[in-house]
């Protein structure tokens, strides 16, 4: 059972993070459309992490690239 709540926890964290930069996609895509403001690109939306047991250490880092011409600021990050 706690083999499940540790794949849970792990799957939830990956959920908010690849929320947030979707958010932040989002919101600065159209000023990014305009010539103007950020605009945050993340390749890899999805990871597969395959079977975990417990106490393993898992972990993905996630790239993310600014395509637009002004700073691109990631602020607020709460990961599960």
């Amino acid at each position: 059972m706690n083999k499940q709540r540790t794949v849970f926890a792990a799957a939830l964290a990956l959920i908010l993070v690849i929320g947030f930069f979707g958010a932040a996609q989002g919101q600065t895509a159209a000023k990014g459309a305009a010539g103007k403001g950020p605009v945050a690109v993340v390749a890899v939306k999805t990871v597969q992490l395959g079977e975990v047991t417990e106490g393993q250490d898992f972990g993905y880092t996630f790239k993310v690239k600014n395509a637009g011409n002004a700073e691109l600021q990631i602020i607020n990050v709460r990961p599960g």
